[in-house]
């Protein structure tokens, strides 16, 4: 008797991991693989990503029980369009995006009883290349949302999914999710746009951009193509308009202090809004990478073990100048 196959389709980073993470452990299916570039087919093959690959689309799917859709967004409704017609009956198929809404959009396009689910893995890895890893989502919130009509046994499916590959599954609703995503990755990536926009129309770009360097680079990592981007962006339009609006006032308020401490003799009994705001800003960021890097969300937990695994000398004599990564303990895991 032949296996199940879990089928996914694209081969990139993400594919390639969800194959590794599959098959890092022996499971009672067979991982079949196809992407439209030969080459990322390839490497996944070299890899063991999968048992094997398919350059016909229809054969990589066709006796499916599971399908894994891990495409740009924007390319979703004509793959879906694509494959509909031949899915198994009551195949399950799960889009991974950072998108819910327009993902979920798509579910009634799908006949025989097939259900769509969207994921979202959440990376914490904080500074760090991607690269296919069979760990990419070990410990990592996998976001799923469905529609009203999902089957109880797809949704326990996805959340079975999730927790084969390493991540812990967290249902949220859709419109909640993409609100979210709009405040701590797409407005992060419209300013970076913009401040690229902003350094290389100035009249003064071609000496500037001899010294711009790490800060720059980090700080205006776009994370996607031009058209990726104008997608998304344009997918969750309403809840990134918002945050821009929110962030207008912000930078409102920013500019204020700023201008304070330039403009006005401040008596030292009284403070600098600027300064206090800034070591607010400061302790949060890095008490958020300290969880981020532990994949721990309780705040006194993750600091007590932060600063234990830092060393009493370090802490004495260094600072936090040297302060080094924290490494997973293997009773962590």
């Amino acid at each position: 008797m032949s296996k199940p196959i879990i089928s996914i389709i694209g081969l990139g980073v993400t594919g390639s991991s969800i194959g590794l993470s599959l098959r890092r452990e022996e499971g009672n299916f067979d991982v079949v693989g196809h992407d439209k570039d030969r080459r990322a087919s390839d490497l996944a093959s070299k890899a063991e990503a999968v048992n094997r690959t398919s350059w016909n689309l229809h054969k990589a799917y066709a006796d499916a029980e599971l399908v894994v859709l891990a495409v740009p967004l924007s390319e979703l409704p004509d793959l879906l369009e694509l494959i509909r017609d031949d899915l198994a009956p009551n195949a399950l198929v799960v889009a991974v995006a950072k998108l819910m809404q327009p993902v979920l959009g798509l579910s009634t396009d799908l006949p025989h009883g097939a259900q769509l689910v969207a994921i979202h893995p959440i990376l914490t890895g904080v500074g760090g290349m991607l690269a296919p890893r069979a760990d990419l989502f070990d410990d990592t919130p996998i976001c799923i949302s469905t529609d009203i009509n999902t089957d109880p046994s797809s949704l326990k499916l996805a959340s079975d999914f999730a927790e084969r590959i390493g991540g812990t599954p967290l249902f949220i609703d859709a419109l909640e999710h993409d609100g979210i995503v709009a405040g701590v990755e797409q407005l992060p990536q419209l300013l970076a746009a913009a401040q690229v926009q902003t350094a290389i129309t100035a009249p003064s770009w071609s000496e500037t951009e001899r010294i711009a360097g790490r800060q720059f680079a980090q700080s205006t990592e776009l994370g996607g193509s031009a058209e990726s981007l104008f997608d998304a962006f344009m997918g969750n339009r309403e809840n990134l308009l918002l945050r821009i609006d929110q962030l207008q006032n912000s930078l409102s308020n920013w500019r204020e202090m700023l201008e304070i401490e330039q403009n006005s003799a401040q008596d030292e009994d009284e403070g600098y809004p600027l300064l206090d705001v800034l070591k607010e800003v400061v302790q949060a960021r890095e008490e958020w990478e300290i969880r981020a890097e532990l994949k721990r969300w309780d705040a006194d937990e993750s600091r007590d073990e932060y600063v234990s695994s830092a060393g009493m000398m370090q802490q004495m004599f260094f600072g936090n100048l040297f302060k080094k990564r924290v490494e997973k303990r293997d009773g962590d895991r």
